[in-house]
């Protein structure tokens, strides 16, 4: 099942990276300490694929997304790794949302109050999985589409 993951995330980085003029990809050790995926030379990126909102849920959502603010091994999360950019996917576009913007951007709404554990996933709550040792929000896509640099069509 692990495999199956790690194969759908390479796929959507190849996605995306189809859309780069000289796309480089991340080593495993890049991919996994500075958290991303591609550059261009100029910028790095890391990518974001669909997720489910649940993982009962049959299919994925591009209303949401996760935002990974420390990992499961109690590590810096992406939001604060070395990729200059986040590619959120969805349907039909790339929302390219500056990574720094997004930190200031998620903070902002955590911190204003909320700053919370939540009971259940809902957007701008503290989220730890049982047994994990992260902690992730999530983010309406129509607040990363406020804040992005570029909204791409999928071809």
């Amino acid at each position: 099942m692990w495999e199956d993951y790690v194969k759908e995330g390479k796929s959507v980085e190849a996605r995306f990276a189809r859309l780069l003029t000289n796309p480089v990809f991340a080593s495993k050790e890049q991919d996994m300490t500075e958290h991303w995926d591609v550059s261009d030379n100029s910028c790095r990126y890391d990518v974001k694929g669909m997720k489910r909102f649940r993982r009962s849920d049959p299919e994925t959502t591009d209303r949401l997304h996760y935002i990974e603010i420390r990992n499961v091994q109690g590590k810096v999360g992406w939001l604060y790794g070395k990729a200059d950019y986040i590619a959120f996917e969805t349907r039909s576009w790339w929302i390219v949302v500056d990574r720094a913007k997004l930190a200031e951007f998620v903070e902002g709404a955590i911190w204003s109050g909320n700053d919370q554990f939540g009971l259940k996933p809902e957007p701008y709550k503290l989220i730890q999985r049982e047994g994990r040792n992260d902690i992730i929000t999530i983010v309406p896509t129509v607040d990363l589409l406020s804040i992005a640099s570029q909204v791409l069509v999928k071809k």
